[in-house]
């Protein structure tokens, strides 16, 4: 899904959270949105390819320039981090 397709989503009240998931292929960070009915919908490009970003904080910035909702971390590496 495109950033103009969240934030369509988000407008329509559809989105309940964003789901920040570590990528350990690419080791970035991969954003899914989640709507009220559970299903994700993982930011992609034009293509349909799921983006990834550099940084945590590039993920989370991403997920505030399409709007306002709470944001989990989802981390294969949380153990580690504590």
């Amino acid at each position: 899904m495109v950033l103009s397709e969240c934030r369509q989503l988000m407008a329509d009240n559809a989105i309940v959270e964003a789901r920040l998931v570590h990528d350990f292929l690419s080791a970035g960070w991969s954003v899914n949105f989640i709507d009220v009915d559970g299903n994700e919908y993982p930011v992609t490009d034009t293509y349909g390819i799921p983006c990834s970003y550099d940084s945590l904080k590039q993920a989370e910035d991403m997920v505030h320039q399409v709007g306002s909702c709470p944001i989990r971390i989802d981390s294969l590496f949380r153990f580690a981090e504590r």
